[in-house]
């Protein structure tokens, strides 16, 4: 399995801020990255696809075909949720700016 992980940690990282359970389930970023990886080492020969946590990992024959690559990401859920979260933040910032 080939990993990108400089993809691996940019999500993580992500996830861990803009998802409000994350660090309810993880001490930080590395940690929630740890159990990226697990799911990709776990999941990767079964499936094109895997999803939870608030990131996606998506696995594609590499070159050469010989190995499995995987790529992860923000899910898009867990995206529209922390910019609805900061709209209503930014919206009661005016609020409070023209009280």
């Amino acid at each position: 399995m080939k990993l990108d992980d400089y993809d691996f940690d940019m999500t993580a990282k992500a996830v861990f801020a803009m998802n409000p359970s994350a660090p309810q389930n993880y001490d930080t970023w590395e940690d929630l990255k740890s159990f990226m990886v697990s799911m990709a080492m776990t999941y990767g020969h079964q499936t094109n696809s895997f999803s939870t946590s608030g990131f996606q990992l998506t696995f594609f024959p590499s070159s050469g075909g010989e190995d499995i690559s995987c790529r992860s990401s923000v899910s898009s859920f867990v995206a529209l949720e922390y910019v609805n979260r900061v709209k209503r933040i930014v919206e009661l910032t005016k609020q409070l700016e023209n009280a």
